[in-house]
């Protein structure tokens, strides 16, 4: 169901001469931007312990089995897990610029490396019977679950689409597996399927679902916006430059909550590709744009608001400085929140309280 909006009078809307003309003195965050509701966060259980391999170990980026060396030395080892029935280890090491996965004896041989991606390979598990391994394969689109039958090299992949995963526990069977994730549109929960990726369902659901449609944006980024879109509506823009992409926030997902608007998530500064498309898509009103977390020193245009990080803040206060509104970086995002959440929605000035 699309969210309810009154557009507020425009005059209400952005306080733009307000902005221009604050002073660089701080103010008071108002409370309620000072915290956002947190989700709840899941997980699975992992897999039992197993006493009799208690001997492998990584020591210093090798792997070993008690005091003999298995592997060179790598820059960092992610994962690793025993087959007692194969007698190999399975693990997840960092050799060049990114994690791989390889198989080597818990007697020593030479490493087996399964063929790689360019992206990191990590939480490597044999499954419980059928000579299989799974791990996750971080993917810029949202992350994969690859299985690896040892014996053929036989290959399966379910993705998650601008997703996240944390964790993932096979069943005793090895016929299904369940794995915890989260994504830019919802929180964390947990979904249990089979191992090709077939009977698919959520286990534990999310604790927030935004009503929204995420795509792909220039620049590599994710766009998300309400499911449906009203004739000749112009939404206002969000610019969420974060740390990931594909992975739940809870102040964004407040914000979205609250108002209608186009909000891109990227990892990086907009570039002029960027504005090129922003520009081109005509449900994007570009008289309304915020940014949050630009990088510092970069000139807001006329029609832009950058909500940034500043350490010298004291706790509690912000500070607008022309179109530049600045918050102490604990509370920046839970800030930019309700900060554009009220502006958007035309029920406070930007001013607070100075004292």
């Amino acid at each position: 169901m699309a969210h309810s909006y009154n557009a507020p009078p425009m005059r209400k809307l952005f306080l733009l001469t307000l902005l221009a003309g604050c002073a660089s003195s701080t103010l008071r965050i108002p409370g309620a931007w000072l915290s956002v509701p947190v989700a709840p966060r899941h997980s699975v259980t992992t897999h039992a312990a197993k006493p009799e391999t208690s001997a492998i170990h990584v020591d210093a980026g090798r792997i070993l089995n008690g005091g003999k060396v298995l592997t060179e030395t790598f820059t960092a080892i992610d994962s690793f897990d025993v087959s007692l029935e194969r007698k190999e280890v399975v693990f997840s090491a960092k050799r060049g610029d990114n994690f791989d996965v390889g198989l080597v004896s818990v007697d020593g041989s030479e490493i087996h490396w399964i063929p790689t991606d360019p992206a990191d390979e990590v939480a490597v598990q044999w499954a419980p019977r059928g000579n299989k391994v799974s791990y996750f394969v971080r993917g810029r689109a949202g992350d994969v679950v690859r299985t690896v039958h040892i014996p053929t090299a036989f290959r399966l992949d379910v993705g998650f689409p601008n997703a996240t995963l944390h964790a993932l526990e096979w069943e005793p069977a090895a016929e299904h597996y369940s794995v915890a994730l989260d994504s830019v549109d919802a929180s964390d929960r947990v979904e249990n399927l089979r191992y090709g990726g077939e009977e698919r369902r959520v286990t534990v659901p999310p604790g927030v679902k935004l009503d929204v449609e995420v795509e792909p944006f220039a620049s590599d980024a994710l766009i998300v916006r309400p499911s449906s879109l009203r004739y000749n509506e112009r939404l206002p823009l969000i610019v969420w430059i974060a740390a990931e992409r594909n992975v739940w926030n809870d102040a964004r997902g407040a914000l979205l909550q609250r108002v209608r608007a186009a909000c891109v998530v990227t990892t990086r500064e907009p570039d002029s590709a960027f504005w090129s498309a922003a520009r081109a898509t005509q449900w994007i009103d570009m008289t309304k744009v915020f940014i949050v977390n630009p990088a510092n020193g970069q000139r807001p245009t006329a029609n832009e608001t950058r909500i940034t990080a500043d350490p010298t803040l004291a706790a509690g206060r912000y500070r607008v400085d022309g179109r530049v509104v600045a918050a102490p970086p604990a509370v920046v995002e839970s800030f930019a929140a309700g900060f554009i959440a009220d502006q958007l929605k035309g029920t406070s000035s930007l001013n607070g309280s100075s004292r």
